[in-house]
């Protein structure tokens, strides 16, 4: 049989120590697969009791009988010999792992019906001799095998989190996933960042270097996306979403930002605005920020819906006044300074106008730019033909077609020429930082 090893560090934090056992997947040949279904939602968790488990070798994997494809004929695999609460925190662990899908968890035999089998206990060479390294091993072609048998090891110790990591991985391999280079998932190499759990991302494949994946045609996997289209939803949980300004009751000025922080078990599929019960626009990628319409002055209702890749919403919302332009020197509150009529966090506020920074993602403003000097700032844009653009203590320097605020250690605004440092550079950092904003949904009618 052609064998398909890969190795990696399964350590529950990156420590220099022993070389701790390394998971792995043997191909095998294509088996017959459901043509409109998963074999089963059951995934067993067999744990070895002081007579062991015993496998049968067989060409096709069947867990109904004891059946494995990869056993080096017949085979009885060791006692699990960690204690019950090791046991009990895995088992949650691994229920946690895959809660948002239609998965049913169990350590209690299933008896003769369908379903996946992970055994657990004993030793990698008590299953064959040529995988002495081996923390857990599974059958694995790309597709479902259905009734499969996959196994983790007792060679991990009291380790309740590399355990999870090691069954989740091999019980995934046998729904067709393959290893993959990305740290928060279970089908990474890459120890750390413990408990992981599926990631609704297109990652490379690889061990320890990213790579292309062979069974997908577009070169990237997406573990949880792929559990969810075999098996459906589960339990999965709503977004979390939060707007972080303005804050409720807060006195705003035209076209003010508005900053969102929302995170999913799953993915951000996108973000709404909606004001006064309409909604105006759309995102669909990091950084979460909007720019309000112009509004009539007086008061205002903004909520954001947040809809994540498995269609589950939520909604925060806060209300706000809009109050008439600003100017330099009256119209904002707090640390906020006045661009171009509007109101945003000034160089008191982190993150604010003319903060040093090194990335766009460290300004509210999402951008950080250089002149070329030793430090970069946030900075906001401004227009360098009209007098006022920016605050006190900051200048209005060209870039591109329109300017940003840029601190100007003597004050003044506007200065749209015969500056010596010549035009504003936007490094790497502001154009990721632009870029990264994703593309804008179409507002439904």
């Amino acid at each position: 049989m052609k064998l398909a090893l890969a190795y990696f560090l399964a350590a529950a934090t990156a420590q220099a120590a022993p070389v701790r056992p390394q998971p792995m997947a043997i191909r095998v040949p294509h088996a017959a697969v459901p043509a409109t279904a998963v074999s089963s939602h059951i995934i067993y968790l067999h744990r070895c009791d002081p007579a062991g488990c015993t496998v049968h070798y067989g060409t096709v994997d069947d867990s109904r009988t004891s059946t494995s494809s990869i056993a080096d004929g017949d085979r009885t695999i060791g006692e699990f010999t960690q204690s019950e609460q090791v046991w009990q925190a895995m088992l949650q662990c691994v229920e946690d792992t895959y809660a948002a899908f239609d998965v049913t968890i169990t350590d209690v035999d299933p008896g003769n019906v369908p379903h996946f089998e992970e055994i657990i206990g004993g030793t990698p060479s008590q299953l064959r001799n040529d995988i002495p390294n081996a923390g857990g091993v599974a059958p694995f072609n790309c597709d479902e095998v259905p009734n499969g048998i996959s196994f983790t090891f007792d060679v991990y110790g009291p380790d309740p989190d590399a355990l999870c990591w090691t069954v989740a991985q091999e019980t995934a391999h046998t729904f067709g996933l393959e290893h993959e280079y990305l740290q928060h998932d279970p089908m990474t190499y890459i120890p750390g960042d413990l408990p992981k759990r599926f990631q609704w991302q297109d990652a490379p494949c690889g061990t320890s270097s990213a790579s292309a994946c062979q069974c997908s045609s577009g070169g990237t996997q997406n573990s949880y996306k792929h559990i969810y289209t075999l098996f459906g939803v589960g339990q999965p949980t709503p977004p979390m979403v939060a707007i972080v300004s303005p804050t409720d009751g807060k006195k705003v000025t035209p076209r003010f930002p508005i900053r969102i922080d929302a995170t999913d078990d799953a993915a951000i599929d996108h973000l709404e605005l909606w004001i006064d019960g309409a909604m105006t626009d759309a995102i669909s990628a990091a950084p979460w920020q909007f720019t309000a319409p112009m509004l009539a002055e007086g008061p205002h209702a903004i909520e954001i819906h947040a809809i994540d890749a498995t269609q589950m919403s939520a909604t925060t919302s806060v209300s706000v006044t809009q109050g008439p332009p600003c100017t330099a020197a009256a119209g904002c509150e707090g640390t906020d300074v006045c661009v171009a009529g509007g109101c945003i966090p000034g160089p008191d506020a982190a993150g604010g106008l003319g903060s040093i920074c090194q990335s766009s993602d460290q300004c509210l403003s999402m951008q950080c730019a250089s002149t070329g000097e030793t430090f970069m700032h946030c900075v906001a844009g401004c227009d360098p033909a009209t007098a006022g653009s920016c605050p006190n203590n900051f200048e209005c320097l060209p870039s591109g077609a329109s300017g940003v605020c840029w601190p100007s250690a003597s004050g003044g605004c506007c200065s749209a020429s015969g500056d010596p440092r010549g035009s504003l550079v936007l490094g790497a950092l502001v154009l990721a930082g632009i870029v990264a904003g994703g593309r804008r949904r179409q507002p439904r009618p």
